[in-house]
């Protein structure tokens, strides 16, 4: 069901064009609203998707591709001897074959570059049922700037640009609501299947809103999802294998190293701003749920339900009852559809209420203020509130609203999103500035907050409202290029030695000085190097803590090392957050020589150079610099240059010199 006044716009084109543009005429109509705008939207997908490289849980999954290739080599890892993850996807097993087939590198961008396809297409499949082809555009753009993050804020993201599932489960699940939509009730079940295949986390958001819309409309479907929930309560006290967790509590002490390792599996140790995003998210949904009737408002209440429900879910079996299944579960994660389509919502919004009275712009101008300060939950709560009060109390508020008011609530946006943005744009370029020569490109920071969402989503809007004209044709075509080109020059964000691990051809001359003794290595300070630039099984590194949660045995060997590295100032911590300068490790005699003397200790280990005191270390100088960025106690942040770094022998004992 759409806006019925968006057909009539699309066939007062022909009639509002000029003609004194001759023969091409109908080509630039064409390219007016058709071409430029659906090219600009892929553009601003591409920029606000850069690919960063084999980072993050890419970088995870993709080493478990190379460890399956090498079981005797990398496959000792203590992450992959003792995973207890993998199993549950078939993603790995595609991997192997590209990583196989292709190499690292080309498999990372591939994957990448399909993914954010493979999105675009699912959603504007999804958006055109709900607005004509020439909005499709529109809901592109608002949901490529709007900020993707769910969850514990600025950590997860939903349309990730990595190595990893997540995304290609995410776009079946929004073809899985399409289909809903369209009444083909067995294609859903279809892609619903193919994407918990692919990530079942992923997918069960999708799950909970199917049931929901089936529930909703009929008590067969009723009865049908009670007797399987019973099914599987039934199942899990009889310990069926996966579900037997259900009834099995965590040991508190997993649960403490799973807490200390990543706070953000338990959403009672979320901040405070993490609500702002929620309310946001609910109040911009229920404002579009109500332009449509049947199937199509109810998806999208369901995916409130379904996101909201996930999250306390979660909270009350989880981290109050520690259930084990629940906590690897991840039910949280079903959050990942209520901020998708909150984003999608908004534009919705945007689209209905610009074309109403001065009560619905004023509305819009309150739900747009509320994405602007969505990390004050106080004040995000306060203005949705009154957003939805103004667009559902109508019957109650009888009192009319003029244009002036609806001409101050615009002004007051306009000037807060002047303001915010000013502030943020000030201290991004203060950042650029102290990003040294050789350092990673400084776009890929740009979207961390996304204020300048606003005014680009309004250009969108002003764009899609115009009368076609050779002005709007010109204006287009110029916003098009430069787009192109800063995707031509700004989407490969990687850093030079980003690029050296991510071509995974460990380098001559640190094979050479690593060949004389098999092992582990320990690479101080570092995440994956060890995997991809020696092509080593790690010691011990926080990446490896990723999969504690699902694994007692790889926790257990990872928390006994971690804190044995943290007591002899070998590592900052447990976590891969952004470390201040004065908590940096550093290698001694003594502390090198305490972790050799270990029965298990690593056979190398690779540290920065000025990191290393009283030793007589070999050295490798890679062919390009690294960077470690450490944030200060003062809010700002600083770069170090690593040029090389000292390889030191350790499984057996090392002595100790003093330069």
């Amino acid at each position: 069901m759409s806006n019925p006044s968006v057909s009539r716009r699309d066939t007062a084109e022909a009639e509002t064009f000029p003609v004194r543009l001759g023969p091409l005429s109908g080509v630039l109509k064409q390219a007016d609203g058709r071409i430029f705008l659906p090219l600009i939207a892929v553009a601003l997908w591409a920029l606000s998707h850069p690919f960063m490289g084999v980072i993050g849980d890419g970088a995870v999954y993709i080493a478990r591709a190379l460890a399956d290739l090498d079981p005797n080599g990398l496959g000792r890892d203590m992450m992959f001897v003792n995973d207890g993850q993998s199993r549950f996807s078939l993603f790995p097993l595609a991997l192997d074959h590209l990583v196989s087939g292709i190499g690292v590198e080309a498999t990372a961008i591939l994957l990448a570059v399909v993914s954010m396809f493979a999105w675009l297409a699912a959603l504007s499949i999804f958006a055109r049922r709900y607005v004509a082809w020439h909005w499709v555009a529109v809901v592109v753009i608002f949901l490529a700037v709007l900020p993707p993050s769910y969850g514990m804020p600025w950590r997860f993201r939903f349309s990730e640009v990595m190595s990893v599932p997540r995304p290609f489960a995410e776009a079946c699940v929004l073809a899985a609501l399409t289909a809903v939509a369209g009444g083909r009730i067995w294609l859903a079940f279809l892609a619903l299947i193919i994407a918990s295949l692919v990530h079942p986390l992923m997918a069960l958001a999708g799950w909970a809103v199917l049931g929901f819309v089936l529930c909703s409309e009929n008590r067969r479907w009723r009865l049908a999802a009670a007797l399987t929930v019973g099914a599987l309560l039934v199942g899990a006290a009889l310990g069926a294998p996966l579900l037997g967790r259900l009834f099995t509590v965590m040991s508190p002490n997993l649960k403490a190293l799973a807490t200390s390792r990543s706070d953000l599996l338990f959403p009672t140790q979320w901040p405070l701003e993490a609500i702002g995003p929620l309310v946001v998210q609910t109040a911009s949904i229920l404002v579009a749920a109500s332009f449509y009737a049947g199937r199509l408002r109810v998806i999208l209440l369901a995916a409130v339900v379904a996101g909201l429900g996930g999250i306390g879910a979660q909270i009350l079996f989880g981290d109050f009852l520690s259930s084990l299944l629940v906590i690897q579960a991840q039910l949280w994660r079903m959050a990942w559809l209520l901020a998708a389509l909150g984003n999608f919502a908004l534009a919705l919004c945007a689209i209905m209420l610009l074309q109403r009275g001065p009560r619905a712009h004023l509305v819009l101008a309150l739900l747009a203020a509320a994405w602007l300060l969505r990390e004050d939950p106080a004040g995000t709560a306060a203005i949705a509130a009154i957003a939805l009060c103004l667009h559902f109390g109508t019957s109650l508020i009888r009192v009319p609203i003029p244009w002036a008011a609806a001409w101050i609530g615009w002004a007051a946006l306009a000037i807060l999103a002047v303001c915010l943005n000013l502030h943020y744009f000030a201290g991004y370029s203060q950042f650029l500035a102290g990003i040294p020569a050789g350092g990673p490109p400084g776009f890929g920071f740009f979207w961390n907050r996304r204020y300048v969402a606003l005014p680009i989503g309004a250009l969108a809007l002003a764009f899609a409202f115009a009368r076609p004209s050779r002005a709007l044709w010109a204006a287009q075509c110029a916003v098009s290029l430069l787009l192109i080109g800063l995707v031509a020059l700004c989407w490969d964000c990687r850093a030079p030695f980003q690029k050296l691990i991510d071509a995974d051809r460990p380098p001559p001359a640190l094979t050479r000085l690593l060949a004389s003794r098999d092992g582990e290595v320990l690479w101080i300070g570092g995440l994956t190097e060890a995997w991809y630039l020696a092509g080593r099984p790690q010691w011990a590194s926080p990446q490896q803590g990723v999969s504690t949660v699902f694994s007692p045995e790889l926790a257990i060997k990872w928390r006994e090392r971690m804190n044995f590295l943290i007591a002899h100032d070998l590592v900052h911590g447990v976590s891969d957050v952004v470390p201040p300068s004065n908590s940096l490790p550093h290698l001694t005699a003594t502390n090198v020589a305490e972790l050799c003397a270990r029965r298990d200790a690593p056979a190398w280990i690779v540290a920065p150079a000025d990191e290393v005191s009283n030793l007589q270390p070999s050295y490798w100088q890679p062919s390009v610099p690294s960077f470690l960025m450490t944030e200060e106690p003062d809010g700002s942040y600083a770069w170090h240059r690593i040029a090389d770094y000292a390889v030191l022998p350790c499984a057996g004992g090392v002595t100790a010199a003093r330069r």
